[in-house]
């Protein structure tokens, strides 16, 4: 059985899929398979916690973004990153009820990029009104942000579109096999007797996570940025709304080292 929270507000709000956005299918973004079992067990990145004692951050959006993004970053480059939440969150404006999974993607890959968590912690603001600041953000730090976009491109896409009523649960799937996901869920109602949490018939999603595996018909993996870290959810949850995400390298051509072979070759 299970007892029903109270309704709480995490910092998610919905996204409209566009007619122009991406979809897994489309072939519109490349697809490598870097997982093929899509279990990501072995890249989760350090734990971070979006409220604290004092104050709610409602920034499950940013938390659940850049939890995706380290997942994969780790796998990639073998790098355990560690990006600053609160950064992002005062870059792109986000306060009480939140943002949207979208709007924060879009403003990573396009304009503020990251930075390391120790260059803007969240235990360096004691309060909330602490936490938003110092806004405008330096501009020593949006140039850091902007200098991990000159050597990365990100990317990302939807799982499904809203008129995918059925096989939701093969396309995220399919599309573990490329990344850890970010995924819409209701949090959080735990079933005691089946050991996984589970989705009130009628209620709406209120939160975003990583979903970063699965054991088939039983129980999808969750990580999390509020509470307990790792959860299972039932498998038959009912999923609105999923992104896949990527990173590639940038390779920067070395014009002077192309120059200068060009004149070697002409004296040998």
């Amino acid at each position: 059985m299970a007892t029903e929270p109270q309704i709480k507000n995490y910092g998610y709000i919905p996204d409209k899929i566009a007619d122009e956005d991406y979809v897994l299918g489309s072939l519109q973004i490349p697809t490598e398979v870097l997982q093929a079992d899509g279990q990501w067990d072995n890249f989760i990145p350090a734990s971070e916690i979006q409220r604290t004692e004092k104050y709610e951050t409602y920034g499950c959006t940013i938390f659940g973004t850049q939890n995706c993004l380290e997942f994969l970053f780790k796998r990639l480059f073998g790098e355990l990153k560690n990006w600053s939440d609160r950064y992002v969150y005062i870059f792109t404006g986000t306060r009480p009820p939140g943002n949207s999974p979208k709007t924060i993607i879009e403003a990573i890959r396009k304009q503020c990029g990251m930075i390391d968590e120790k260059l803007l912690p969240m235990s360096g603001a004691i309060t909330y009104e602490e936490y938003i600041q110092p806004d405008p953000l330096p501009v020593l730090l949006t140039w850091k942000g902007e200098e991990l976009l000159n050597n990365y491109k990100i990317n990302y896409e939807w799982v499904f579109q809203d008129s995918q009523i059925h096989n939701r649960n093969e396309a995220i799937k399919t599309a573990l096999q490329y990344s850890p996901l970010g995924i819409a869920v209701y949090a959080w109602l735990y079933d005691f007797e089946e050991k996984v949490y589970v989705r009130p018939k009628g209620k709406e999603d209120n939160h975003w996570c990583v979903l970063y595996g699965y054991e088939e018909g039983q129980y999808w993996k969750i990580y999390d940025s509020y509470d307990s870290t790792l959860k299972q959810l039932d498998w038959n949850f009912g999923f609105e709304r999923c992104l896949r995400y990527r990173i590639s390298k940038i390779e920067h051509i070395n014009w002077w080292q192309v120059i200068k072979n060009y004149f070697l070759s002409l004296f040998k």
